[in-house]
């Protein structure tokens, strides 16, 4: 058995996407999988696809190949095209998230120039979080230019919560968002067929009855991966929190002061640490680094342990209060939350174990 590693229960995994699916069915809203935090893996598309799902968003060029298998599935950019990828864009996807008319038209342009069908476009509107987006007052504008293109056809409209500025959605923002799509749909004399109303921060708008009857899909990648959603943070009816875990491997214990000896400088990182001095501590070190995965998104199991940082390939952790008496080669075993998981999917030197 190799360590560190991320352990994927399947059947776990598959009944949060299956209540996703269910609740959004209700309400007429389909469910886009975001499969980025997966980095391209094949195992976490086809556990997907045999939940129910059909539509698959990555911001990744590369991770699309693990959708080939799959011939009734659509495939959507997530993050704006760079326009140095276009002809791998409208040959690997069915559609894409878009903000700027500049890429839009030379999206456009390479579409024409190829004699190709045209690209479809789901614009998105920037409702407060500040990523990506063009503003409410420029988004009929835009819309128009759009329209005028041969090369491209718009689809519908799409909005983003939390990934940036931690901007929650609102009522009064999903109304501004429909608003502008009543506004587009009545000037160009169009219906736009792709309502995009946001991730895995809006679902709770769903399950509230808030959610407008216009939308009509959810990118979802963290409520179905940790059974939680965004608003609350709270897990949700009918769904797991540890469909993922990881484990990790002790190398090293000892007792040892809390503070570092000597002039303090930088960390291998370029910061500079700040220590509280506790006196002498039992310190626990995993063989997991700051290579693998993301200390502040780690959550020990034995609830007495405290992670107090590490480097590179070393996890240091506080086991003074723990009434665990751990040795070397014991293993430890994490809960996950977003960033941690991303690292170490990403991650060549930990094992995906997928637990049936």
């Amino acid at each position: 058995m190799s360590y560190p590693k991320i352990i994927i229960d399947e059947k776990k995994f598959k009944n949060n996407v299956k209540v996703a699916i269910d609740m959004c069915k209700k309400h007429n809203i389909e469910v886009l999988a975001v499969t980025k935090g997966f980095c391209g893996n094949q195992r976490m598309a086809e556990l997907y696809y045999e939940a129910g799902i059909r539509y698959f968003g990555d911001s990744r060029l590369e991770n699309f190949a693990i959708f080939n298998k799959f011939k009734d599935v659509k495939k959507q950019l997530l993050r704006i095209p760079m326009i140095s990828e276009i002809p791998e864009v409208v040959k690997i996807c069915d559609s894409s998230l878009n903000g700027d008319i500049q890429v839009i038209e030379k999206i456009s342009e390479y579409c024409l120039k190829n004699n190709l069908k045209p690209h479809e476009i789901v614009l998105m509107i920037d409702l407060g979080d500040r990523r990506e987006g063009v503003l409410p007052e420029e988004a009929l504008s835009t819309a128009k230019k759009i329209y005028e293109l041969k090369g491209v056809k718009l689809i519908g409209l799409g909005c983003n919560f939390g990934c940036y500025g931690a901007r929650v959605p609102s009522d009064e923002s999903m109304k501004l968002f429909v608003n502008i799509q009543h506004k587009i749909e009545d000037e160009l004399k169009i219906k736009l067929t792709h309502m995009s109303g946001g991730n895995s921060l809006s679902l709770h708008l769903v399950w509230e009855n808030r959610m407008p009857k216009e939308i009509n899909f959810l990118r979802m990648g963290f409520a179905m991966i940790f059974g939680t959603e965004d608003m609350y943070r709270k897990t949700i009816k009918g769904m797991y929190r540890d469909a993922f875990s990881c484990e990790a491997e002790i190398i090293e214990i000892d007792y040892k002061s809390s503070l570092p000896v000597g002039e303090c400088g930088i960390d291998a990182f370029g910061h500079k640490p700040y220590f509280e001095d506790i006196g002498n501590i039992k310190r626990i070190i995993c063989a997991i680094g700051k290579l693998d995965t993301m200390f502040d998104a780690m959550i020990p199991y034995d609830k007495d342990l405290k992670i107090l940082g590490g480097s590179s390939d070393h996890l240091i952790i506080n086991a003074n209060d723990s009434k665990i008496k751990y040795k070397c080669g014991d293993i430890l075993k994490f809960d996950l939350d977003w960033g941690s998981l991303l690292y170490l999917f990403n991650s060549k030197y930990v094992e995906k174990e997928f637990k049936k």
